[in-house]
This record gives structure tokens, C-alpha cells and sequence, in this order.
């Protein structure tokens, strides 16, 4: 244990601050806005918790979701999709703590601390040891990272891909597997792993994850693809119908007309513009990485996938939330040269995740 706490100090350091920043920017929403309780189930699911609500509101929008799952299974219809690893983890997380929610909550924040560290290591084996710092830096401090603090995928997510790509052989294979039954996204790993690393058959596990839930849905549900078809159940009606795909273009023209008709005034506006930000900031990014030759390619191609996928239901919704699993965008940050534009940048990200998280505790929408 003393090892690993002088092995990993500096990103085990970058958590502790950033968590209890996380928890100490929750309670000045307390006072500036009203709960908005804009989701479902807040009852049964935090409040039950037993937890005060500077605690459980670690748990709102999607985190309720999961942790119904993770009690009482996929009953009724949207709930599927949401991919199982995650809520069955809760599940037997709850054997350990007693308590649904907080064994979501630790389950998130032990994933995010071990996922800092293995972006640490796999930046050092790619780069060096600085760019690996100001990498951990900027995954922690980018706008939507308090989501890897709440009851949400993005961090057990992102730790089971960062060691998709630091491992090799059936470990590999296994966090693949693992990544494709957390996310949908999860799935594009199999064509990566099977390009770049041929002699690695454990690769084709990456679409076992995904396969063994389709399978499931089909058993129990007989709709395979309920985890797209169900999103009208979550104001994502167009995702409603296979067929009815956006190209990227006409989302944007679409974003484009919003800002310019829509009144600023609207709370909706600037959603809508954090999320058209989002997907250009991300877009660029690794349009550099790749015209620079930056990065190895296996990233790369996954990012533009990540980052694609979500445009063709004909929205950006939860896009700066997404950006949290691309992580070549943490690298390509850290790999500037100028100092003063680094902090610059860290700067910024902090005072907008400071006010995106005191708007998600208060039950605001915000990707």
C-alpha cells in the first residue's frame, strides 16, 4: 500500500482536491437556487438513501435510473437503455455497504482515482511524465468532470478503456468486454483492437459485452435494440427509430438555427450552446491530433467514433458529457508547449465546472 500511495501521490493528490472541491462547490447551491426536481424517482431512489442531500445529490438525473436498475432490474420500458455492468456492479457493491446509493458513489470515485492513474501510466509509456501530469490535471478539471463523481458510467466508463489500451492479451480482451457492457460506444473497440493488434484475438471480446446484452433484450424483451429504441422515453424521440438518422451537418445547421432565433434568455440556449461548443471544442481537437500526426492511431479512430455517434439521433445532447471518455482530448491539451496557454486553459475549465456543478446539484439540466 505504501508503494502505491508514493507510486501514484500526485494523481491520488489531484483526486482528493478535486473531490472535496466537488462536494464544497455542491453547497453554495443551497442557497443561490431552488431544487429543481426535474427528474423522476427522487424519492425512492435518494432521499431513501438515508443521506442528506448535500450527499445524495450526487446521485441526480441518470444516477437514479441506475440505481432502479440495480434494485429492482429492467422492469417497464426505457430503463434498457441503460448498459448492465454498471448497475449490476451497484448491485453487489450494496452486499459490501448496505446501501444502494452509496455503494454507486464509491463504486464512481474509486473508478475515476484508479482511471486517473491509468491515464497517468498509459500518457508516460506514450510521452513522458509532464505530459502525463498535465493530462491528469485537465481530465480533472474539464467543465463536466463532476459527473465522475455521481452515480453515473463516465468513470468506470473511461477506466475500463484507458485499460483496454494499456493492457495487452486477455486482459485487454477483458476490459473491452467490460467497456462494451457499460457503454454503447464500448462496442467500437472491436474494429479498433482488431486493426491494430491482429494477433490479438481477445480484441473481438469488445463486442461480447454489447453482444451478451442484445442477447438478453432479445430473451427477455424481444426487441435486441432496446437500448436505441428506447430513448423516446427520454425526450431522444428520433433516436426512437433506427431509421431515422441525422447526418452531422443537419445537426449543426440545426444548432446554428436555434442560436440564432431562440431567445438568450431561455435556459435551454445556453445548453444548447454549451453542447454545439462541446462538439466543435472535441472536433477540433482531434482533427489536430490527426492532421499532426500526435497520437497513436488506435485513439484516434475511437475518438472519431465517440464523438460521432451521438450527432446521428439528430442532437448533441449530453455531447460535453461524452467528451469525458475521449481521452486523446486530455492529451492533446497537455501536449501544448506554452505553459501560461495551459493555465489559461485549466483556468477557465475550473470556473465553468463550477458553475455546471452547482447547477447539476440543484436538479438543472446540464448534458
Amino acid at each position: 500500500m505504501r508503494k502505491f500511495l508514493k507510486t501514484n501521490s500526485f494523481v491520488i493528490t489531484v483526486f482528493v482536491i478535486w473531490r472535496l472541491a466537488m462536494f464544497l462547490l455542491g453547497l453554495p447551491g443551497f442557497s443561490i437556487l431552488t431544487f429543481k426536481a426535474s427528474f423522476p424517482k427522487i424519492d425512492e431512489m435518494l432521499i431513501a438513501s438515508g443521506f442528506p442531500q448535500w450527499l445524495w445529490q450526487w446521485g441526480n438525473f441518470d444516477g437514479v435510473h441506475y440505481l432502479d436498475i440495480a434494485q429492482n432490474g429492467y422492469h417497464g420500458s426505457g430503463l434498457q437503455v441503460f448498459f448492465p455492468v454498471f448497475p449490476l456492479l451497484i448491485k453487489l457493491g450494496s452486499f459490501l455497504t448496505g446501501n444502494y446509493f452509496l455503494s454507486g458513489l464509491v463504486i464512481s470515485n474509486l473508478a475515476i482515482l484508479l482511471a486517473g492513474i491509468t491515464l497517468f501510466q498509459l500518457v508516460s509509456r506514450d510521452f513522458d511524465n509532464k505530459t502525463a501530469r498535465w493530462a491528469v490535471i485537465f481530465l480533472f478539471a474539464f467543465p463536466t468532470s463532476f459527473f465522475f463523481g455521481s452515480v453515473y458510467t463516465e468513470s468506470l466508463f473511461l477506466l475500463f478503456l484507458l485499460l483496454t489500451f494499456l493492457k495487452t492479451g486477455w486482459l485487454s480482451g477483458l476490459f473491452s468486454f467490460l467497456a462494451g457492457g457499460t457503454r454503447l460506444v464500448g462496442a467500437f473497440l472491436t474494429p479498433v483492437l482488431v486493426a491494430f493488434r491482429p494477433r490479438n484475438w481477445w480484441g473481438i471480446l469488445a463486442g461480447g459485452g454489447i453482444g451478451l446484452y442484445i442477447s438478453y433484450l432479445t430473451l427477455t424483451f424481444g426487441n435486441p435494440f432496446y437500448f436505441l429504441t428506447g430513448q423516446g422515453a427520454f425526450k431522444n424521440a428520433r433516436a426512437n427509430s433506427l431509421e431515422s438518422l441525422v447526418l452531422p451537418p443537419q445537426v449543426l445547421y440545426r444548432y446554428i438555427k436555434i442560436l440564432t432565433t431562440a431567445s438568450p434568455a431561455h435556459y435551454d440556449y445556453w445548453i444548447a450552446a454549451l453542447e454545439l461548443a462541446a462538439f466543435i471544442f472535441g472536433l477540433i481537437i482531434v482533427l489536430y491530433l490527426t492532421l499532426r500526426k500526435k497520437m497513436p492511431a488506435p485513439y484516434l479512430i475511437f475518438s472519431f467514433l465517440a464523438l460521432l455517434l451521438p450527432s446521428f439521433s439528430g442532437t448533441l445532447s449530453s455531447m460535453p458529457r461524452y467528451l469525458l471518455s475521449i481521452f486523446p482530448i486530455f492529451i492533446g491539451l497537455a501536449i501544448i508547449k506554452n505553459n501560461s496557454v495551459k493555465v489559461g486553459i485549466v483556468t477557465l475549465f475550473t470556473l465553468l465546472l463550477a458553475a455546471l456543478t452547482i447547477l447539476f446539484t440543484r436538479g438543472y439540466w446540464v448534458s
